[in-house]
């Protein structure tokens, strides 16, 4: 076949969505299509237990006994109910301009679409309460309580995908033809080689600067080793490694973690040189230790704000949370041997969980509707996370910069590496690191034993 122009994300999503439905109806109007009036979106919450800390800005939902629906999930009009799970900080009744937004948005699918029904319903992000939680638990004894459509970070993505409860998104579209979405986006939504889920939303580590403080931005090791600002990041880890030292890593070796065999690598010079940086700057005294007691991004923002800080590594969404109340404050990406902009993405994905054909083509009709660049770029910037592509980042307020800023990284970005990898790979990294700032380690050394404990 010969086309014209490599298609849309949505027109990709609509072409899928038309497909499933031809083999769903064979010919037949079931649905009714074009028939019925408009129905009003519900947000739907019941009384909860107290949920559980969450991390990254992500508050948890209240957790609620899930809707029983009947197995064609159809309502007695012939349309289509849709059910939807997310998060509370997502969620279309959760007071705030995000929240005000998604809703403006499904109430106009309701009128695009007065076949479908749209249900949506929060759930936890972790425990027993949360949407992975009940994927696992009642697919085998109570299928009908499940949601159709439901947006799920990264680990519980991955968790998912594992567990073979979710559909791969890879049987609806072709992962080779998302060229309008960010490349580490669609990375983010690939498990083992598959595309299992739609990428939404992203967030990264950028830095923050005193504007005053600098001649020039200093996103490079020489640019910092040349300031005597301290550089303050969290450089300890509740799990495997901190983000900061990881992306400089990867920087370091063009995104790579594995060899062409697809095993676990490290890069000893690679990873020597980024500890060079590390041992220097503690020399200097622009970087303490005490930097490892620091775990979360959050920390390092406070830090900032508070004016204890005058250079730090923070996550994307905090920054866009108050990135019109900030003056002598200016973004550039965390420094990078080279100097050139690279990140670390993850954020929160689209997954189909049901294998009905009309619930998934009426799924696929609502994500061809979010994902429209102005929708997406909207909704992206009310709820101050960055978009999964450049079209809808172009829809964004442009008068900080902050937008062109943030498609020059993601375009060199790369997402998360898959938790095995972080696990293996990261952790050696992490040890390499504090031996290093704690122990007066030699960099080569350091890094040798990374290396071997690796490879």
């Amino acid at each position: 076949m010969v086309t014209a122009r490599v298609p849309t994300v949505p027109t990709l999503i609509r072409l899928a969505a038309a497909l499933l439905l031809g083999a769903a109806l064979g010919g037949c109007e079931a649905l009714g299509l074009g028939e019925g009036t408009a129905t009003e979106t519900p947000a739907l919450t019941d009384p909860a237990p107290a949920a559980t800390e969450q991390p990254d800005d992500v508050q948890a939902a209240p957790a609620e006994t899930p809707r029983p629906t009947s197995s064609a999930a159809s309502a007695g009009d012939g349309s289509v109910v849709l059910s939807v799970w997310m998060p509370e900080a997502f969620s279309p009744d959760n007071e705030s301009a995000g929240g005000d937004e998604l809703m403006a948005q499904l109430t106009a699918f309701d009128s695009e679409h007065p076949d479908i029904q749209v249900e949506v319903y929060t759930k936890l992000t972790s425990g027993p309460g949360s949407t992975l939680a009940y994927l696992r638990s009642a697919r085998g004894v109570a299928p009908s309580i499940l949601p159709d459509l439901t947006l799920l970070d990264l680990d519980a993505l991955e968790q998912a995908a594992n567990e073979e409860l979710v559909v791969p998104v890879n049987t609806m579209l072709d992962p080779d033809d998302l060229a309008d979405m960010y490349p580490a986006a669609v990375e983010l939504g690939t498990v083992d080689g598959i595309l299992i889920g739609m990428p939404y939303v992203l967030r990264m580590q950028h830095l923050v600067y005193r504007e005053v403080l600098f001649l020039q931005p200093p996103n490079s090791f020489e640019r910092v080793l040349q300031s005597p600002v301290p550089f303050v990041f969290p450089a300890g880890t509740l799990r495997s490694v901190n983000r900061t030292v990881l992306a400089q890593y990867m920087a370091a070796t063009d995104g790579e973690l594995v060899d062409e065999q697809g095993s676990p690598t490290l890069d000893e010079e690679a990873l020597q040189r980024v500890l060079e940086f590390y041992a220097a700057a503690a020399e200097n005294e622009i970087l303490a230790p005490a930097l490892l007691q620091l775990t979360d991004p959050a920390e390092t923002w406070n830090l900032y704000q508070s004016r204890q800080a005058g250079l730090a590594v923070v996550a994307s969404a905090a920054y866009l949370q108050a990135r019109g109340t900030l003056t002598n404050t200016q973004v550039t990406w965390v420094p990078t041997e080279s100097g050139e902009p690279y990140a670390l993405v993850d954020g929160w994905l689209w997954a189909v969980t049901t294998e009905d054909p009309l619930r998934q083509e009426a799924a696929l009709e609502l994500l061809d509707f979010l994902f429209r660049p102005a929708n997406q770029g909207a909704l992206s910037e009310a709820m101050a996370w960055l978009p999964s592509q450049p079209e809808a980042l172009a829809v964004w307020s442009q008068e900080d910069g902050y937008a062109a800023f943030a498609d020059e990284v993601l375009a060199s970005a790369d997402a998360l590496p898959e938790s095995g990898l972080q696990a293996l790979v990261g952790a050696a990294i992490q040890e390499a690191l504090e031996s290093v700032l704690l122990d007066g380690r030699a960099p080569a050394a350091a890094a040798r034993q990374a290396a071997q404990r690796v490879n």
